[in-house]
């Protein structure tokens, strides 16, 4: 199944586009939704997209800014940009990250289907020619790390790293750099290793890290959420109740009512 993201800073627009994709004819599992550059590039963090449907512009923000960055942390993602406006520079732009289409608003049903299933095709493309990659790599990737138990290990002190400076802007492509080894064989084994994939590990790690911040400091809520990396609260507070099942404000009440009853 593949997951989706659209991101719009108009709700109407950005249900509308959710309402009109074929998900069962398309193989569409997750859709997710972002109404700003900030939290769609945090919605990219956290689930890894399979193709983005981005606006062009949203009131402060630019998306084609936002997708140049999606396309340097992970080209293989499938990107369609929509516009209001038909504009040489933002077509140009596209042509960037390598976007399949650049569409005009409004966009019809049978538009946004076609181009959603031309996304799935090269997607599928690349797949089949990554597991080629991956296969006829693999020996030299595992000389060039000194063995799997080499790569292993750095992996190991890279998790330590993340867990004690949770902060940090990670990437798929600069962590996989720093072990010297590919995008696609460093996400396997950190799997291997840890049990999750890369994002969801450092997803996870923020959010203890946030939980004992609440139970052992008295920061305000908002400094708490940028210390663990996430400078848009309301976003912190989305992944943090996704995580707990309680907003940050409710975790912190229920923290002061155990403590309040012993």
């Amino acid at each position: 199944m593949y997951r989706v993201l659209v991101a719009d800073d108009e709700r109407w627009i950005r249900k509308g586009i959710v309402k009109m994709i074929d998900r069962e004819a398309l193989g569409i599992g997750e859709i997710y939704e972002a109404d700003s550059v900030t939290a769609a590039l945090e919605e990219f963090g956290l689930h890894e997209p399979d193709i983005i449907l981005s606006d062009v512009m949203f009131p402060a923000e630019n998306g084609c800014s936002f997708c140049e960055q999606v396309f340097s942390v992970k080209p293989e993602t499938r990107i369609v940009m929509i516009s209001a406006h038909d504009s040489f520079e933002f077509a140009r732009r596209s042509i960037k990250f390598q976007a399949v289409d650049y569409l005009l608003k409004p966009v019809s049903k049978e538009q946004l289907n076609q181009v959603l299933r031309q996304c799935i095709e090269q997607i599928e493309k690349n797949r089949n020619a990554d597991d080629i990659r991956e296969k006829s790599a693999l020996p030299a990737e595992e000389v060039q790390g000194e063995g799997e138990e080499t790569s292993r290990e750095q992996i190991k002190d890279m998790m330590k790293y993340i867990r004690n400076n949770p902060a940090e802007r990670y990437t798929l492509a600069d962590m996989a750099a720093e072990c010297c080894l590919s995008e696609v064989y460093f996400s396997n084994l950190f799997k291997k290793v840890s049990g999750m994939s890369p994002t969801s590990f450092i997803t996870s790690v923020r959010m203890e890290k946030a939980k004992e911040r609440i139970a052992s400091t008295d920061w305000k809520l908002v400094k708490i959420a940028q210390s663990v990396g996430y400078t848009d609260y309301q976003y912190f507070t989305k992944v943090f109740k996704k995580a707990t099942g309680q907003t940050p404000g409710e975790y912190k009440e229920t923290l002061q009512k155990e403590y309040g009853d012993d």
